[in-house]
């Protein structure tokens, strides 16, 4: 636990990610995370003062746990896509790609249901992941943008349309910029060869 708390605060490097079930975890906490704090600071930052009085509108929070479930299967797909084609290319056989990123995101989401009660629908938004992954690798969407989620994340955040319209900027640059820790750390701890041979 100590050294957890210490890997946390940066006082101590992270360990190495050797084994799949260490990716899998990695990536449905930082998916979990980048869905949730995007979402909620999005939406805590657009409803000002107001903010608090949304926490007690049942439906608008049925609406934040529809939009965040949406947003963590794109993410999922995202940090799925990305780990594949930028760390495992030289790795893996081609062929073998499309088994591997099913099996991930199996796991991820197989890891999500035991973690977290939020995501209730998991069987639907693992659906959702897997169209999103056969969308990134049929259009050849650049996954260094990281544009599913962002593309999510506009799409359906409870806000009004007229005010996501105006912060579309905002709300991309803001997934965009969590992202880029979870990518710096993944390059840092990841060895392929380890996890996938």
């Amino acid at each position: 636990m100590i050294t957890k708390i210490l890997e946390y605060l940066g006082l101590r490097p992270k360990q190495p990610l050797t084994k799949q079930s260490e990716l899998i975890e990695f990536m449905h906490r930082n998916a979990s995370f980048v869905s949730q704090v995007t979402l909620l600071t999005y939406i805590k930052a657009r409803a000002g003062t107001q903010y608090p009085k949304l926490f007690e509108n049942p439906e608008y929070l049925k609406s934040i746990e529809i939009a965040r479930g949406h947003l963590y299967a794109s993410c999922v797909a995202d940090l799925a896509f990305y780990v594949i084609n930028e760390h495992c290319l030289n790795d893996i056989e081609k062929k073998a790609i499309h088994i591997i990123l099913s099996n991930l995101v199996d796991e991820v989401f197989s890891f999500a249901k035991r973690d977290e009660t939020i995501i209730k629908q998991s069987g639907e938004m693992k659906k959702q992941c897997e169209k999103n992954l056969k969308t990134l690798r049929s259009e050849a969407i650049d996954h260094k943008l990281f544009k599913m989620s962002s593309d999510t994340f506009f799409r359906w955040a409870p806000m009004a349309e007229e005010f996501k319209k105006d912060d579309e900027e905002i709300m991309r640059n803001s997934i965009h910029f969590r992202w880029i820790e979870v990518r710096r750390e993944l390059r840092e701890r990841i060895r392929p060869r380890l996890i996938f041979n």
